[in-house]
């Protein structure tokens, strides 16, 4: 259960999710981008940044989950990136050549400036 391994920081306009699962599945990455849309809906974040320390696997719906996501962002301006992706997870991402179309950092701290002011 996603919510159990998920801890939600938001200051200002900005999110982060910093997930505890080392598999995250479509049905998941739902629940994560409900609470995520919500946020943008309802809290005026803007800027998203999902900590990816613990997960070791990603599925295709998931990606597809992340990718309708950054979609809606577009509408208000937004961002979406990924931070403290293990390798097999940053692989996939630039095989897929979706590292194009999502931010990844290696560094939070790092990901939390640039996501904002770059």
């Amino acid at each position: 259960m996603l919510a159990q391994n998920l801890q939600i920081e938001q200051t200002g306009a900005l999110v982060v999710a910093s997930l505890d699962v080392r598999r995250l599945s479509g049905a998941e990455a739902d629940v994560l981008i409900e609470d995520l849309a919500s946020r943008m809906r309802c809290d005026g974040a803007t800027h998203f940044l999902l900590d990816m320390r613990k997960v070791e696997y990603v599925d295709s719906s998931c990606i597809g989950s992340l990718v309708t996501f950054l979609q809606d962002l577009e509408h208000v301006r937004g961002r979406l990136a990924l931070a403290n992706c293990q390798p097999n997870v940053a692989f996939l991402f630039k095989v897929t050549r979706l590292d194009t179309v999502f931010t990844l950092y290696d560094d939070l701290d790092q990901a939390r400036t640039q996501i904002l002011h770059g």
